[in-house]
Formats: structure tokens, C-alpha cells, sequence
């Protein structure tokens, strides 16, 4: 009886007004009910962050989104002399892209496929719509009700996949346009393209309109302008509180979810020193850019994961003595795949016997027979041999299993010598 008229008790609260249940309040040391609703409450302290994280903006340069743009991989990078298709500049680049089957994207928004043993240039299409040009492209994707990869046609705007590869997108999250240079969305040079937000877009459309050109200058400052933020962005979200260089980038955050924990456990293992004194072997260990704002590693997780599936993030498999986290050299993989590309993960043993130097290779609680070899050299040999035709072996049988960068990269896995 005695909960049932809690449970209907109402307050005045003394900020807003409203006549609310006691349901609709906060207690203060589990004792007195506060004067004011958990509504107001929320709002005064929305507006104090904003205030403090305003401040802060304004005077931290961390804070600002710079124009940079990424290192690519030498393995990514299809050569003129093996596609057999000419340059249209000098700096015209071919990369891989990873979620999308055999096709490579240039600085310029071309795009390469290879069909069979060939390769073309695709022609691609304009949008009536947005006059931009699109490609219809094979995208690898996870099909839940098979369990496996697989791919989906999809179709692709060109400069979206030239942001993707050459450009750091400080803020995937709201950057949901694209700026051209001189407005011209034919052209797709990766150093002509800006992504921006739609308060941001009309910006610098109206200047363009009004003087028939908009300097880089005049874009990151609009870029950069509290005033051209979207409704929802709020400073305090950015602040480099994690580690000093990671920030949430949103406040929809569920600080138990696993995409949370693996962000702040990868953030953590970079640039923690004291975790660096028992795992010394993350100290020249680093996260790119992009995947410093918590927001933009989420889009990649959602769109990589595997629910239900326990998978580690790998960083060492699609590009060889990589250092950095990012969106271009992490993939899902099992724990046993994973430990087969960390450096430290394959064990090898090799023993002197009367017959030669017999040499093992333990991954986990698996050992494995190389063989016996006479000299300690042609064991170190054996053992490199006998591990990469493993790796080949094991790629076959993860066919369909792994994404196809994953099954790639394991394909061509060349283990060194010294290995």
C-alpha cells in the first residue's frame, strides 16, 4: 500500500514548472527527492558541457579537423605494368579495396576490375539526380542466413570511394556530403574533394554561387565554424580524453557494448604506459587517424563484425610489420587465425638429435612435425616452407569463412626465412 502511494506522489519542479510523479525525479543520497526533474537536470548539464567543451574548442588545436591524407600500402597499389591500362596524370594511383571483389580505385575516381585474368577500366554512370558519377560494383559482405561471405552488387559513388581511400574523414558520422572543387562534380581528384556536413555544404555552396569560387581556406574555416555544426555535434564529445588522443565523437554511446570495449582496449594498448611495461611490444604500436573518434570506428565495426561469432581484431595479416590500427589494415579473425600472424604466436622448436636438427612448430596448444634437416640452416628453411604452405592450406579451408581481403592476404602470406 505505503509503495503504491509513492508511486503516485507528484512534485512541482521548480525549474520547468511541470507537476511530474515522483517516478520523473532523482534522489539525492537515497534520501530527499530533488527539487528538480531528471529532464531539467539532463538539460542543465547538456548546456554546462557544451559551455565547457565550447571553451575548450576554441582553444585546443587537437580539436580541429585537419586536411590530411592517408599513407597507402605498396601491396595495395596495382601498377600501370601489370593492369596494362595507362595513367591519365602522373600521380594517378590504382588502389585495392578491400570490401569490394578485385577492383581498384584511383586518386582520380577511376576504377579497375579484374575479370578473370584481365583488367578493365570501368566506364561507370552518371546520376541524373546529383550528376555524380557512380560504379556498380561487387561488395563482400556476411550473409547471416548462410554463414558466410559472400558478395552484393551495389552501387557506388565514385568520389565516396576516393574519401574512403585517400582522404582521413575526421567525422564519418556527419559528413554525409561531399564538397568539389569549383563545385564541379565531375571532378573527383582526391585533392579536390572535401567531406563535409549539410549546413557545411550549403555554406560553401552560397559563397560559391555568390563569387564564383571558394578558397581551401574559406572551407576549413566553414569546416571548422561551431556555426556549420550539425544540430547534434557537441564539443565536449571531442575532447582527446582518452589516453590524450581518443575522443567518443557522439553522445549515443553505450559504454558496455563491445564495439565500446574493443575501441577503448585498442586505444588503451597504444598509448598506455603502464600497460606498456608488461606488453613493451605495443609501445611502436598506433591508431590511425579516423579511428581515434570512437563514431568513426563504429561504422567500420558494425559494417565488419560478426555477431555472436568470438572474433579478435587483427592488425598483422593484411599488410606485413604493420604498426597501425585503422580501416585499411584490420580484419575479424578468429583467435587461432590471429595468432598465426602475430609475430609472436608461432612457436618453432629446433632440437640437435644424432640424425639432424628436428624442428616443431606449436601454435596454441597444436604441434606440428616439420621434418629433421641436416644443417640448422636448411631447418630454418623447412620451417618457412612448411609454414607458408600451412598458411595456403589454411586459407583454403577458411574459403567463405573470412572476408576476401582475409583469404587474399593468407594466399599471399610469404614467410621470411628468419621467421
Amino acid at each position: 500500500m505505503i509503495s503504491e502511494i509513492k508511486n503516485n506522489e507528484t512534485k512541482i519542479c521548480k525549474k520547468c514548472g511541470r507537476e511530474l510523479p515522483l517516478s520523473k525525479y532523482s534522489k539525492i543520497y537515497g534520501k530527499a527527492w530533488s527539487v528538480t526533474c531528471k529532464d531539467c537536470i539532463i538539460d542543465t548539464r547538456t548546456k554546462k558541457y557544451y559551455e565547457n567543451g565550447l571553451t575548450l574548442y576554441n582553444t585546443d588545436k587537437s580539436m580541429r579537423t585537419k586536411r590530411n591524407y592517408k599513407t597507402i600500402h605498396k601491396s595495395r597499389i596495382l601498377t600501370k605494368a601489370v593492369s596494362g591500362i595507362a595513367h591519365i596524370a602522373k600521380d594517378e594511383r590504382f588502389v585495392r579495396l578491400l570490401d569490394y571483389k578485385d577492383t581498384w580505385i584511383s586518386n582520380y575516381g577511376r576504377s579497375i576490375v579484374k575479370d578473370g585474368d584481365r583488367y578493365k577500366l570501368l566506364r561507370g554512370s552518371c546520376s541524373h539526380d546529383d550528376e555524380e558519377l557512380y560504379y556498380t560494383l561487387d561488395k563482400n559482405v556476411y550473409f547471416k542466413t548462410k554463414k558466410e561471405w559472400g558478395h552484393r552488387r551495389k552501387k557506388v559513388k565514385a568520389s565516396d570511394l576516393v574519401i574512403q581511400t585517400f582522404i582521413v574523414n575526421y567525422d564519418m558520422l556527419n559528413n554525409t556530403c561531399i564538397w568539389h572543387e569549383n563545385n564541379d562534380v565531375k571532378d573527383n581528384y582526391y585533392k579536390h574533394l572535401y567531406p563535409v556536413t549539410e549546413l557545411q555544404y550549403g555554406a560553401l555552396k552560397q559563397i560559391y554561387d555568390e563569387n564564383g569560387a571558394v578558397t581551401e581556406t574559406q572551407i576549413m574555416d566553414i569546416i571548422n565554424s561551431v556555426e556549420y555544426k550539425p544540430d547534434n555535434w557537441n564539443p565536449w564529445h571531442f575532447r582527446r580524453t582518452y589516453e590524450g588522443v581518443g575522443y567518443l565523437g557522439t553522445d549515443d554511446v553505450d559504454y558496455n557494448s563491445d564495439e565500446y570495449n574493443r575501441w577503448k582496449n585498442m586505444i588503451q594498448r597504444c598509448y598506455n604506459k603502464k600497460i606498456h611495461v608488461y606488453k613493451p611490444y605495443y609501445k611502436d604500436k598506433s591508431v590511425c587517424e579516423e579511428w581515434l573518434n570512437f563514431a568513426n570506428f563504429r561504422i567500420w565495426y558494425r559494417e565488419h563484425i560478426i555477431l555472436n561469432e568470438k572474433l579478435d581484431l587483427d592488425k598483422d595479416l593484411l599488410v606485413p610489420n604493420n604498426n597501425v590500427y585503422s580501416p585499411e589494415t584490420c580484419a575479424f579473425m578468429t583467435h587461432y587465425l590471429n595468432t598465426v600472424f602475430e609475430g609472436r604466436g608461432v612457436k618453432r622448436t629446433i632440437e640437435k638429435k644424432e640424425d639432424g636438427f628436428k624442428v616443431q612448430m606449436d601454435i596454441l596448444s597444436k604441434k606440428m612435425d616439420v621434418g629433421t634437416f641436416d644443417t640448422k640452416e636448411e631447418a630454418y628453411k623447412g620451417f618457412s616452407r612448411f609454414k607458408e604452405k600451412y598458411i595456403k592450406e589454411l586459407a583454403e579451408s577458411c574459403k567463405g569463412k573470412v572476408q576476401d581481403c582475409v583469404y587474399n592476404a593468407m594466399l599471399n602470406w610469404k614467410v621470411e626465412i628468419a621467421d
